[in-house]
Formats: C-alpha cells, sequence, structure tokens
C-alpha cells in the first residue's frame, strides 16, 4: 500500500487521502489536479504546525535558545560570584562572556524566528491564487550527509504581475509534481514576493 507523508505535521496516511488523519490538514494531491481550493483567510493551520516551523525544522533556533540561556545564566551568575568573593577577573571574564552568549544566542533566535514566521504567514492570511510548477531540480547548493533537497520552482499572477517562488523538499518531489502542474499558491497582498505553496511540500 502506497502512503503520503503529511507537510502539516508528519504523519504517514494513504496516498489516496484528502486530509491528514493525525492533524486534520489537507494533503498535496498528485498529478496536474491542483486540489480543493484553500479557504479564505484567515485560517487556522493544523495543529503543531507552527512548532514544526519555528523548531523541529530550524535548528538555529534551538542552538540559539541554547547560547542565549547559557549567556543569561553566564551573564547574571557570574558577576554575584565575582563581586561576593572579591574576584574581579571573574566579575569581568563570566559576565563578559555570558554578555557575549547572550548578544549572539538573541541574534540567532531573532533572525530563525522571523524566517519562520515569514514562512507561516501566507498560510494564515495569504490570498490565494492558481500557479504552474516550472521547475523541478536537485538543490545542489544544499549538501547534508551527502543528500540534496529538491527545488521546485512555480509561477502564479498576482496583482496584474507574474511573480516565481520556490519551494524545497526533501522527499522525492517529482513523484507528487512534474513541471506544468498547477498547484495552488498563497501569497500575501502588499508583498507578493512572499508566498506558498498550498498545501506545502512538507
Amino acid at each position: 500500500m502506497d502512503f503520503i507523508t503529511c507537510p502539516w505535521c508528519g504523519q504517514r496516511n494513504p496516498a489516496d487521502a484528502l486530509e491528514c488523519r493525525a492533524c486534520g490538514g489537507p494533503l498535496p494531491v498528485p498529478g496536474s489536479d491542483p486540489g480543493p481550493e484553500p479557504p479564505p483567510p484567515p485560517r487556522q493551520l493544523p495543529k503543531g504546525y507552527k512548532t514544526r516551523v519555528l523548531w523541529k525544522n530550524a535548528p538555529i533556533n534551538a542552538i540559539g535558545l541554547v547560547f542565549f540561556t547559557i549567556g543569561a545564566v553566564f551573564a547574571c551568575l557570574f558577576p554575584v560570584i565575582g563581586l561576593a568573593s572579591g574576584l574581579v577577573p571573574l566579575l569581568c571574564i563570566g559576565g563578559g562572556l555570558g554578555g557575549l552568549f547572550v548578544v549572539l544566542g538573541g541574534g540567532m533566535l531573532y533572525s530563525g524566528i522571523r524566517t519562520g514566521l515569514g514562512k507561516i504567514r501566507p498560510y494564515e492570511i495569504g490570498r490565494a491564487a492558481l500557479g504552474e510548477i516550472t521547475e523541478i531540480y536537485r538543490d545542489t547548493s544544499v549538501d547534508v550527509n551527502g543528500r540534496n533537497p529538491w527545488a521546485v520552482r512555480y509561477q502564479f499572477e498576482a496583482e496584474g504581475q507574474v511573480y516565481e517562488g520556490r519551494a524545497t523538499t526533501w522527499k522525492y518531489a517529482p513523484k507528487l509534481h512534474q513541471s506544468g502542474d498547477r498547484v495552488h499558491v498563497l501569497y500575501l497582498p502588499d508583498d507578493p514576493e512572499q508566498n506558498a505553496l498550498y498545501p506545502p511540500l512538507g
């Protein structure tokens, strides 16, 4: 029996399923049929998708949180110990090192969460348009343990102009889509450059 993995939560579902049996999210429809139209905004995203985007699929956020936490502990604890013991070097080194970790971790968190929210916004409040797959290829600029993700380029019309979008997935994209397939796209009306395929590729 063939299965399809839910792009919202990662649950395996029968290949002919239209909704995920775990989170209820709409599943991608293989082939040229774009599937059911997206519901009007604002949309309630499937359970756990925000967490998946912001944390599970974004290691930079987890690393940033670890750096920030360690830095905060250093910045608070070592100055207290230094003042209590009279060890000025401990006060300076510990406080400085802690402050550096806080800045680095905070920067990583800010950048990662901002990127994640940018991916989520089109799904929550984006306007729907019908688009077309223009290219599917291996993205050799990304290499993880000898593996390269698939990149899917698509075009759609919004506000009287043609825009291009790009989505990536570690799944075998040609099994789901081919060039010329019609797909649903969600975009922000005030900035159509921020767009996403609906449902996501996963």
